[in-house]
């Protein structure tokens, strides 16, 4: 919580620090040792423990990656003056106070940020470099939207938030050129060591992705060319099975995307694309209800915030405000992008995003009765992300006029699936950037700027692609093991949207009244 602001420390704005790093990892430390010894009386009890193990690992990694990457603070900052001014339900005042607050600490963040430059790595210094690019875009495009985002607030209060801003801008700015100066030198220094191979470069990797994730790099390693060929072979199966008249023969993936474009393709306008996207909610909001438990709530469309348009080149869930009621959740779309999202990343989108898919998890996550640990989540992205990936096409049903969107999912599992690789070739390989914007290039045919972004993403958010198709695999696995039909399958993974896939493993093998424990037995005692 302190060092993402939340709850008790909202008020602040968190300054790293090299002594924060090591207390806070010896405090974790010690806290795994304390749970190593926690009595298991039962399956309930045991499920709850090596979750709590996970957690703390999982938290250990997170604070490891936070002081690697620090750019990420800065990313905070932009993040929130997203949110205050555009999400959070609270009166302006109140949000315009904690914003200030913020603001006003910009120039102690960047000392903090900047004294761990020395010990970064040149990829995570160029990541702090795109997030001072990303806070000054975020506050200039903002500050003319003020006096709509905070109304009531008095004409004074608005001036003095666009004057932060605006020295917020102006601040990141030269940070950036602060960091591309850095960045230069660094790489001039580290090219004599150019294609020497790192060790400890994989080891972190793997050390990622297991407590981050729960994902084991030599079970992708092993796997992932095969899960490539099954799924490139699927799509074309499923293209050439499509009986509708002048359809052409697919050989290629252009030949896939030209089938998918043309019977399938972008909307002519932003504004109808925003239409079709609340049409499929609305239709997979009805179809979801058979499948999940919802409580009242809705979803609303907006543009990809600047935040995140650089590295999201079609859309995502952008979850909402906590203490609105009833909760509203938003899915966004880029509207810069929108020539490359064709009706079947639309409709795919009101799947995973929403019914059921992310929307559905920020729901149940904040609502349910579940510990503290378990709302948080442990390991939890290969359950998250996999859920929403399966739903894709569990969910085919709800557009059965349109007989090309299976072929949409089946590409969509290609894309997952080549995702993987692209990481792998980022992280344990180190093949050139150009070579893995290539590999999207070729795998599924995308525009050179699309591909670019998705690398771009897969920079930041270090492993986090690698989860889609791997949870989704293990799911797969784990409902064939156990029995389950499809709409039980889908209510068990959604009751506990972010623990790991080992968790929900355990979950699984409880009866009826350990599973109920697990769900209402050990309620959070936090409040926002």
């Amino acid at each position: 919580d302190r060092f993402k602001n939340a709850r008790e420390y909202e008020a602040g704005l968190y300054v790293p620090c090299k002594e924060d790093r090591q207390e806070a990892t010896k405090q974790l430390e010690a806290l795994l040792d304390e749970a190593s010894n926690l009595p298991a009386p039962g399956p309930v009890y045991e499920l709850l423990k090596n979750h709590f193990d996970e957690y703390l690992r999982g938290q250990v990694s997170y604070v490891k990656r936070m002081f690697e990457a620090p750019g990420a603070f800065i990313s905070g900052l932009s993040g929130a003056i997203d949110y205050y001014s555009r999400k959070d339900s609270r009166e302006s005042a109140e949000r315009a106070k904690i914003l200030l607050t913020r603001l006003g600490k910009a120039g102690e963040l960047w000392a903090g940020v900047e004294s761990f430059l020395t010990e970064m790595g040149i990829e995570e210094v160029r990541q702090m470099e795109d997030a001072c690019d990303t806070l000054a875009l975020v506050a200039d495009k903002m500050k003319p939207r003020l006096p709509q985002l905070y109304p009531g607030l008095s004409p004074k209060a608005i001036a003095q938030l666009e004057h932060n801003l605006e020295k917020t801008a102006a601040r990141a700015k030269n940070w950036e050129a602060k960091i591309k100066e850095f960045a230069e030198k660094s790489s001039a220094q580290k090219a004599d060591t150019a294609g020497v191979p790192d060790d400890g470069r994989i080891e972190n990797y793997r050390y990622l992705l297991r407590n981050q994730f729960g994902v084991e790099l030599d079970e992708i390693l092993s796997w992932h060319e095969e899960e490539i060929e099954k799924t490139r072979t699927e799509m074309f199966e499923i293209a050439n099975s499509i009986d509708v008249a002048g359809v052409p023969k697919a050989n290629t993936v252009e030949d896939v995307v030209y089938i998918l474009n043309r019977y399938e393709g972008p909307c002519e306008a932003p504004d109808e694309m925003f239409e079709r996207m609340r049409e499929y909610l609305d239709r997979a909001q009805e179809a979801a209800r058979d499948y999940v438990r919802l409580p009242e709530e809705s979803v609303i469309v907006v543009p990809t915030p600047e935040t995140l348009v650089k590295h999201y080149p079609w859309g995502g869930y952008g979850g909402g405000c906590p203490r609105r009621r009833p909760l509203q959740g938003e899915t966004i779309l880029n509207v810069a992008n929108y020539k490359a999202i064709t009706d079947g990343w639309i409709k795919m989108c009101a799947i995973h995003e929403c019914y059921p898919g992310h929307h559905v998890q920020w729901l149940r996550a904040l609502l349910d009765p579940l510990p503290e640990t378990v709302k948080a989540g442990a390991r939890g992205v290969p359950t998250l992300e996999g859920s929403a990936h399966r739903s894709e096409r569990l969910m085919e049903f709800v557009f059965p006029e349109d007989l090309f969107y299976p072929l949409f999912v089946a590409y969509r599992r290609h894309h997952t699936s080549v995702r993987i690789k692209a990481d792998l070739w980022l992280r344990y390989f180190e093949r050139p950037l150009g070579d893995i914007v290539g590999l999207y290039v070729q795998e599924l045919g995308f525009e050179r700027k699309v591909a670019e972004g998705q690398v771009l993403a897969q920079q930041i958010m270090t492993g986090y692609f690698t989860c889609y198709y791997y949870g989704m695999k293990r799911l797969a696995d784990l409902q064939d093991e156990f029995g389950y039909n499809d709409k039980d399958f889908t209510e068990e993974i959604f009751s506990l949207p972010r623990v790991s896939l080992k968790t929900m493993e355990n979950f699984l093998k409880l009866g009826d009244d350990g599973k109920n424990r697990v769900l209402t037995g050990f309620p959070s005692k936090v409040e926002l």
